[in-house]
Order: structure tokens, then C-alpha cells, then sequence
């Protein structure tokens, strides 16, 4: 029995049939441009078949041996190379259908990444693009922009509305759904943090349900836990970053860290005394050097230095 649906072998059936009819003289392109609008899973299924077809022609000789064995001997002088050609492509075709292992290797992940105090821009194509902060590294699995993993650190996303595209972000252990909006999405060790400046957004753990986190919203979940809390954030504020300044509300001096650990190439850890303190307040990034004491000065902490190591601590008693 087929592990994919009757419709997705119908779909397939269907652009084999016009793969084969484009090639004769009298093709019916109305008809063809006609059915590809028709359904966008029709184009996707047509790629398929063109480039199963494109393989079919450059290795031949290892298909009728390998890939086909129905095909597997030479076939006689009078049967025609273009009726071998898509008997194969049929019986690839039907191999898809049924879940048999792709011809082609899956396409690879495309991977954008910035190091410390570099940040990137990057177009995604139909209207969307993202910005990319220091040290942070995003996934587009197998090369599809729609469907993208926030590996680690920071980015901003700016998504044209459109109801027929959905953007996907993994964060961590959180899948973020938006259709048309601007956010940001932060992933540090212990939290995973998403702001939204424009619409709205989906927001689901792995296992429970999900929130809806609209304009001037922030959530702050940590992870591997069902600690979530939604504050108020100024939309002006979200992707501040981008401006030189990290903006915070409430937020655990954890969390900062992780920040800091990225614009300043330091390692950065904090006293366990310490590591849930909320900071509300606005760093300038400059150069990452006066981070510290920038921070230092609008909290009761202080912070001890060496080498390329930063340890968060709290201030001796006055």
C-alpha cells in the first residue's frame, strides 16, 4: 500500500503525463500553464518529475542496471530512447509515490551564521528577509527559506503578509508560526524569548499547547520547562539591536548574559546567587568593551575579568 496519499499519486500521475505531453509537437500549453496554476502542489510535483527526468538522461546506463531492474538489460535497437525514457520516468515516478528512497541526495541545508560583533542581512525571497545578529546561526532546511531553525543567537524577521505562505522558526524546543508580520526571536541556553513589533505570531513548545504573541508583546519561556511569562514591550524596542542598544524588561540576568557572552566575545557565566535577577534597562553595544559596566551601573552586581573570561557576581556590601 502507498505511504503517501491517493492524491499525492494522482498529483504525480498527472505531471508525468504532461512531462510526456510537452514533448510532442502539438503540446497543449494552455492547457499546461492552466493546470499548474490550478494547485500549487502541481509545479512542486512537475519540478519533481523534470529533474527526476534530467537524472534518468545523465545516467542512463546505471539506471537500467542499478535503479530499474525491469529495466536492467539494453533495450533492443528498435525501441525507441525516448519511450525507454519514460517508461523509467514512470516506474521513478510510481517509486516516489510509494515512499522509495529519492534517486538524488535530499538537498543540503543552507546555513547563514555571523561571528561576533558581525551581523548580516538576509533576503529569503517572496517578501520576507531576516536580520541576522552577532555570533548567531540560522538553518534553512534543505535550502527551504520557508522552513528555517534559529540554531543560536538572535535574529529579526520581517515578513510581507500573505496568507498562502507560512514562515516557520524553530527556536529550541519552540516551533514560531507567523504569516505576515516583524518579530524577533531569541535563543539563549536556558530561554528562548520572542518579540513581536508588527501582527502577530504562534508560539508552541514540543509538548503543549500554543500562545498567541501579539504586537508589543514579548514572551519569555524557558526552556525544557513550562515557565512562560508575556510582558509588555515598546514595538519601537523590538530588533533594537540592529540599532546598537539591547533593550530589556524583566528580564533574567541569565539571559543578559548570554547576550553579552555574543556582542562581546567573551565567555560569560554568572554566580548562581544571582542568575535569576530581573534587569530592566538599555545597554549601548559599541564595541562589546562597556558592556560590564554598563551593566554593573544599573545593578547591584559587579563583574570579574580574566583573560577571555567574564564571571557576573554580586556587589560587596557597602
Amino acid at each position: 500500500m502507498s505511504a503517501r496519499s491517493d492524491m499525492d499519486e494522482r498529483l504525480v500521475d498527472e505531471a508525468v503525463a504532461w512531462q510526456q505531453a510537452l514533448e510532442r509537437d502539438d503540446a497543449d500549453w494552455a492547457g499546461y500553464v492552466a493546470w499548474l496554476e490550478a494547485d500549487p502542489r502541481h509545479r512542486e510535483a512537475f519540478d519533481e518529475i523534470a529533474l527526476l527526468g534530467r537524472i534518468i538522461d545523465e545516467r542512463a546506463d546505471d539506471l537500467r542496471t542499478i535503479a530499474l531492474p525491469s529495466a536492467a538489460a539494453d533495450p533492443p535497437a528498435r525501441v525507441d530512447r525516448r519511450r525507454w525514457r519514460i517508461g523509467s520516468l514512470a516506474a521513478a515516478a510510481a517509486a516516489i509515490a510509494v515512499g522509495v528512497p529519492a534517486l538524488w541526495p535530499a538537498p543540503a541545508d543552507t546555513i547563514y551564521s555571523t561571528g561576533p560583533g558581525v551581523t548580516r542581512q538576509i533576503a529569503l525571497g517572496n517578501g520576507a528577509s531576516v536580520d541576522l545578529a552577532p555570533s548567531s546561526r540560522l538553518v534553512a532546511s534543505a535550502g527551504d527559506t520557508t522552513r528555517l531553525q534559529l540554531a543560536r543567537g538572535e535574529a529579526y524577521f520581517d515578513v510581507t503578509h500573505d496568507p498562502a505562505r507560512t514562515l516557520l522558526v524553530q527556536a529550541g524546543n519552540y516551533s514560531v508560526t507567523d504569516i505576515g508580520t516583524k518579530f524577533g526571536i531569541n535563543l539563549a541556553p536556558e530561554f528562548v524569548t520572542v518579540t513581536v513589533a508588527e501582527g502577530h505570531v504562534s508560539v508552541k513548545p514540543d509538548v503543549g499547547g500554543s500562545t498567541r504573541v501579539a504586537a508589543g508583546q514579548q514572551l519569555l519561556a524557558r526552556r525544557n520547562s513550562a515557565d512562560e511569562r508575556i510582558l509588555k514591550v515598546a514595538a519601537a524596542d523590538v530588533g533594537s539591536w540592529r540599532r546598537g542598544r539591547l533593550v530589556y524588561n524583566q528580564v533574567p540576568l541569565s539571559a543578559v548574559a548570554a547576550d553579552l557572552e555574543r556582542y562581546s566575545g567573551k565567555t560569560v557565566t554568572v554566580n548562581p546567587g544571582i542568575r535569576d535577577l530581573q534587569f530592566s534597562g538599555v545597554l549601548t553595544v559599541g564595541d562589546g568593551s562597556r558592556l560590564f559596566d554598563n551593566l554593573s551601573d544599573l545593578m547591584s552586581i559587579t563583574y570579574e575579568s580574566e583573560g577571555s573570561h567574564v564571571r557576573l557576581v554580586a556587589s560587596p556590601a557597602r
